[in-house]
């Protein structure tokens, strides 16, 4: 198993006024871009720093 860091999510909720940052370990780039479409909806609204 991958555990290294290959991304960090930051996402922000409006609706519940909450702030969370993820730390994402041996994700995919299709991975990584499906975990930021789902903090993409609704009320919810989230950055992907990808790690180089």
């Amino acid at each position: 198993m991958n555990q290294t860091v290959t991304a960090v999510i930051c996402s922000v909720d409006l609706a519940k006024r909450d702030t969370e940052i993820k730390i994402l370990l041996g994700c995919t780039s299709e991975e990584r871009q499906a975990i930021l479409d789902i903090h993409n909806t609704g009320s919810q609204s989230a950055i992907l720093l990808v790690r180089k």
